[in-house]
């Protein structure tokens, strides 16, 4: 249902840019800040695709800045309607503030870095086999490991709809503890082998 409403959003959006892009051209008002406008709407609509679809565009990074950019010409062309020029100017700002709205939001979660269609083919992986331990475990997950003189402790638990992981690292005498939440289960995996010696596949061992 939601994908369905995207798609219809995506097509009305695109319909209304090339009606504007007809109008201008047929008053012989097509200018370069019009082509530039233009050229941004269509990237704007790359984006909602990407999204709608859950397709890799570009980067995570770069949709951020897309965004931003988005915000802050929607925010610019509101104000330009309804404060310095008024009248039948002001409603069609209003009109455009109230379409770009889903966009905003769409570039908004597209950006999001946890998204798993940023994740390479590896990590997704690794977010589906701990997924399917948590699933047969009441979404919760202990392992203990020794590697030396250190050991690693780690939870991983469900709480409030975000994956949440407890390392415990000891070293001699030292101990270092702390935790970190993630919505997505590929980047949990990264950060639990990038901040301590154990694996994915330390997990399946201990709970195959």
């Amino acid at each position: 249902m939601k994908k369905a409403l995207l798609i219809v959003y995506g097509v009305i959006f695109l319909a209304l840019i090339l009606l504007s892009i007809f109008g201008m051209m047929s008053l012989g008002e097509f200018s370069l800040p019009t082509l530039v406008s233009t050229a941004f709407s269509a990237i704007y609509l790359t984006g909602l695709w990407g999204y709608t679809f859950g397709k890799k565009i570009w980067t995570a990074v770069i949709w951020r800045r897309f965004f931003y950019l988005l915000c802050f010409g929607t925010i610019v062309t509101f104000l330009i309607g309804t404060l310095a020029v008024g009248g039948q100017q002001a409603i069609e700002a209003i009109i455009g503030l109230v379409i770009s709205i889903p966009l905003v939001y769409c570039l908004y979660q597209y950006s999001k870095g946890e998204q798993s269609y940023w994740l390479n083919t590896e990590e997704n992986l690794k977010g589906r086999i701990l997924n399917d331990l948590m699933a047969n475990n009441k979404s919760e997950l202990e392992l203990e490991k020794e590697h030396g003189s250190s050991k690693a402790l780690i939870k991983v638990s469900m709480e409030d709809d975000e994956y949440v992981v407890r390392i415990t690292r000891l070293n001699g005498d030292s101990e270092d503890s702390f935790k970190n939440t993630f919505a997505n289960l590929g980047h949990l995996a990264i950060f639990i082998e990038q901040y301590t010696f154990i694996k994915i596949s330390d997990f399946e061992r201990k709970y195959a």
